[in-house]
């Protein structure tokens, strides 16, 4: 909102789309079905994976690719890019997407009539989930991350 001179005058700083990394680190992530390193990735992603596919009720299978998408409901977050591109996908590839995230109540309709439209394929949890969002993290071989614009 055209401020940024008067915040800069002020001495306001933020962390700009940072994460803690204690928190989402995988060998004592809390949230995790298998904590894992670096030694330990390949398998430990793969029981992860199976772990979420069988949490949010899609075929487990370690061979299907598992795109994820976690974020904001909001147009600024481009949740419709990602919903659009969806049909265009698995009508060539044998993938899975789990989709997690709230806001705008019409792309939290778009996120569950694109379920719907694909059973089996794609899973739509429209809440907020902490949990799930570091499983997805943690076991999906694909993390979308759409956006139309960063304000930062």
């Amino acid at each position: 909102c055209e401020l940024d001179n008067i915040m800069r005058l002020t001495g306001i700083t933020g962390i700009v789309n940072g994460m803690d990394v204690s928190e989402w680190d995988p060998t004592k992530d809390k949230f995790l079905t298998v904590n894992y390193d670096i030694t330990t990735a390949l398998e430990g992603k793969a029981l992860n994976k199976e772990a979420l596919q069988a949490e949010v009720g899609l075929p487990v299978d370690r061979k299907v690719p598992l795109v994820a998408f976690i974020g904001r409901l909001e147009e600024q977050k481009g949740p419709d890019v990602m919903i659009a591109a969806i049909p265009e996908i698995l009508k060539d590839e044998d993938v899975q997407i789990v989709l997690l995230g709230t806001g705008k109540k019409k792309f939290e309709r778009l996120l569950k009539s694109v379920e719907e439209k694909f059973p089996g394929k794609v899973r739509a949890v429209v809440r907020f989930n902490a949990p799930l969002a570091h499983q997805m993290m943690a076991g999906a071989d694909v993390l979308a991350v759409t956006s139309r614009f960063e304000p930062c």
